[in-house]
C-alpha cells in the first residue's frame, strides 16, 4: 500500500471571506482526442512515457445565475493556462455552466475561454448540473468519455505519475454494488499499480463544510461505503466542488482528523461567480477562502505541490504530500 504524508508548506492567507436556444458546441481543449464512445467503463491507458504532471483544476465555474456573464471566469482561465509553464492537464470538477443540458450556455462558455485552452488536454467529472450526454461532447478527454444514461459518469486515465479516478458522485449517493465494485477493480488494476499516486476526482465532497442536508446525507454514503476503499489502496487526494467555496481539509481518515498526517487530503476548489455556501463548525478544515479560486498541481514520483490562486492569481494556500517510508 502506497504510504505518504500531508506537509503544510505554506499557511493560508486568508484573502477575503468566503430561455435555451441550441446553438453549435465545440469541443475544448486539444484537438488531438480519442474518438469517443457511449459506455462507462472506459480505461485502456497507456503507460505514461513521463513521470512528471502539471495541472490545473477548476470547478464550479457556473457564472452568477442573475447575470449568465462567463466572461470573467473565462479570462481567470485563460490567464491561468498562460501563466506558468503550459500545463498538461486541466481538469474540472462539474457544474462548468449553470445548465449542463443547455448547449448555449456551452457555446457561451466555450466563447469565453476562446483558444487559451488550446493543445490542453481536458477532461471533467459530472456535476448536479450537469447532462451526461453533453458533458461528454465538451471536453477532449484524455480518454473516451462515458455517456450512457442510466450509468453513471464513471472513468479512469493515467497521465505522468498520477492515477485518476473520475467518479459520478451525483449517483454515488445510491451506493449501488456495480459503481463499489468498478472503483475497487480499477484501483486495483494493473494501471493503478504502476502509478506514484492516486487521485480521486468528484463533484460532491466527502467531506462537508457546510450543513446542507442532503449534501451531508450523501456525504456519508460516499464515507461508508467508497472512502473505505479509497483508503485501503493508497488514495492521497480527492480534488471536489459544489458548495462554491475554497476549503483544503487536514489528513483524514474516516470520520477523523488523521493528526500522524497518514489520511486523504480533500480540497475543495470554487471557480465561478455563484455564492458561496454557509461554512459550518468543522474542526477538519485547515484552510478556507470564499471568493473564486483556482489550483495548480505539480506532481512527480516523490510529492504532490499543490498551490491555491484566487481570481486575482494572488497564491491563498500551498501545501504538498510527500512519501514517507
Amino acid at each position: 500500500m502506497r504510504q505518504f504524508i500531508a506537509v503544510l508548506v505554506f499557511a493560508a492567507l486568508l484573502l477575503g471571506g468566503v430561455g435555451c436556444v441550441a446553438s453549435p458546441v465545440g469541443q475544448i481543449g486539444s484537438d488531438g482526442g480519442d474518438e469517443r464512445q457511449e459506455t462507462m467503463q472506459t480505461q485502456q491507458p497507456q503507460q505514461p512515457q513521463q513521470r512528471t504532471l502539471t495541472f490545473l483544476f477548476f470547478s464550479d465555474t457556473q457564472p452568477n445565475p442573475e447575470l449568465m456573464d462567463y466572461s470573467s471566469v473565462g479570462e481567470l482561465l485563460a490567464q491561468a493556462a498562460s501563466r506558468e509553464k503550459l500545463p498538461e492537464l486541466v481538469v474540472f470538477g462539474g457544474d462548468t455552466v449553470d445548465d449542463g443540458g443547455c448547449e448555449e450556455q456551452w457555446g457561451k462558455f466555450g466563447q469565453a475561454i476562446g483558444s487559451s485552452l488550446d493543445g490542453i488536454l481536458t477532461a471533467a467529472v459530472a456535476g448536479n448540473h450537469d447532462s451526461y450526454a453533453l458533458l461528454a461532447e465538451q471536453f477532449d478527454y484524455p480518454q473516451t468519455a462515458p455517456s450512457s444514461p442510466g450509468e453513471g459518469f464513471f472513468y479512469t486515465f493515467s497521465m505522468g505519475p498520477v492515477f485518476f479516478v473520475m467518479l459520478d458522485s451525483n449517483i454515488m449517493g445510491a451506493a449501488n454494488e456495480r459503481d463499489i465494485m468498478w472503483l475497487e477493480n480499477e484501483l486495483q488494476s494493473e494501471s493503478a499499480r504502476q502509478a506514484d499516486w492516486l487521485v480521486a476526482v468528484m463533484h460532491h465532497p466527502v467531506w462537508t463544510v457546510s450543513d446542507t442536508p442532503r449534501d451531508m446525507r450523501r456525504s456519508e454514503t460516499l464515507r461508508e461505503h467508497f472512502l473505505p476503499i479509497l483508503e485501503e489502496n493508497g488514495v492521497a487526494l480527492i480534488l471536489c466542488g459544489h458548495q462554491h467555496i475554497y476549503t483544503r481539509t487536514k489528513p483524514m481518515r474516516g470520520d477523523a482528523v488523521a493528526h500522524d498526517g497518514r489520511g486523504i487530503v480533500q480540497i475543495m476548489a470554487a471557480s465561478g461567480d455563484k455564492a458561496s455556501y454557509t461554512m459550518g463548525e468543522r474542526d477538519f478544515i485547515a484552510a478556507d477562502h470564499a471568493a473564486p479560486n483556482y489550483l495548480l498541481i505539480s506532481a512527480d514520483s516523490a510529492s504532490i505541490s499543490i498551490t491555491a490562486y484566487d481570481g486575482e492569481h494572488r497564491m491563498i494556500d500551498q501545501f504538498a504530500i510527500q512519501r514517507y517510508q
